[in-house]
């Protein structure tokens, strides 16, 4: 059942989370959404793209694309609270696509103490702690559907229902934290990301995987792009992101684009075509049985490996 929210949503002025309230910005698309696009559907985790978004404006400076005005991060966190998490049959291609990023990032990990994942919906991710012998796993995301639906992984794994925020858990205490398709959404990506930085122990690893700004399809599909989203508050690209890693003091900060492998039919539901176009090329999909095919493509993801400083 659909939950009737009215928000009486206020815009704030952003800036570019790495350059600062000085730098200069440039406007890019110009704002197309509706007081009524402020709802649970619209807040919900991969939902098919509307293409409604803020103002986004992009920074003359490091390229950062960001909604400018947007929406107030208290309203928006209680949207993130009531958002519903209905991608449970595509958990195992998101799984297979980004367990070879944290491979990866193993590969500089000596200590596997606590693997957290933020905003992971029902932490299905959580698997791959267990399976790579780390001591404990925990899950940190706001949606109440998604702590309904959460089953631990292991005895030693954990649902905490929140925004990631300072003090949710201890500095120094994690040995890795990763999060997926997160810190577009985040309202302050720099203090976010401070925060990670605190919570890592000396050593420790964050994993990052987020859009693409500088990729192919956004280049060519430009505001059709689904990167272009009112769930998107800043969009990165390889170089910028891996600054903003490195500026709250991540000792490296690995940037790299990456592919992701799904369905025909996943892949059909992020073109930018019309519903009814989707609908009969689905229906055709589904009577020769090719909408089950999956192929790798990159789509415009990339990915970031940090390291907080060994003490």
């Amino acid at each position: 059942m659909k939950h009737e929210m009215k928000l009486n949503m206020k815009l704030e002025e952003r800036f570019c989370t790495l350059c600062g309230p000085q730098a200069q910005k440039n406007v890019l698309y110009s704002a197309n959404f509706s007081d009524a696009d402020f709802n649970q559907q619209i807040f919900s985790a991969r939902r098919t793209p509307d293409r409604r978004h803020f103002q986004l404006v992009k920074c003359t400076a490091c390229e950062m694309i960001y909604s400018d005005p947007a929406g107030d991060p208290s309203k928006l966190a209680e949207l993130y609270h009531h958002g519903l998490v209905s991608y449970d049959t595509q958990e195992p291609e998101i799984y297979n696509s980004y367990a070879p990023v944290l491979d990866q990032a193993l590969k500089k990990l000596s200590h596997r103490g606590t693997f957290v994942e933020i905003g992971g919906g029902t932490g299905f991710m959580l698997r791959y702690g267990v399976e790579h012998g780390f001591r404990e796993q925990i899950e940190i995301e706001p949606s109440q559907d998604a702590e309904k639906k959460f089953r631990p992984v292991s005895p030693s794994s954990k649902f905490i229902r929140g925004i990631f925020d300072l003090g949710i858990i201890p500095p120094n205490s994690a040995s890795l934290i990763c999060f997926f398709q997160v810190l577009d959404h985040i309202t302050d990506p720099r203090s976010f990301l401070k925060i990670v930085h605190e919570a890592l122990e000396p050593g420790g690893i964050a994993v990052c995987i987020t859009h693409n700004t500088r990729a192919l399809s956004a280049k060519i599909l430009r505001e059709k792009s689904p990167i272009f989203d009112i769930e998107h508050t800043y969009l990165f690209n390889l170089k910028n992101i891996s600054a903003l890693f490195q500026s709250v003091g991540f000792s490296t900060a690995k940037s790299f684009s990456i592919p992701n492998k799904y369905s025909v039919k996943h892949w059909l539901n992020l073109a930018p075509f019309s519903p009814n176009t989707k609908a009969r090329v689905t229906k055709i999909l589904r009577k020769t049985r090719a909408d089950k095919l999956h192929f790798k493509l990159y789509a415009g993801n990339l990915a970031v490996i940090a390291q907080k400083e060994r003490s």
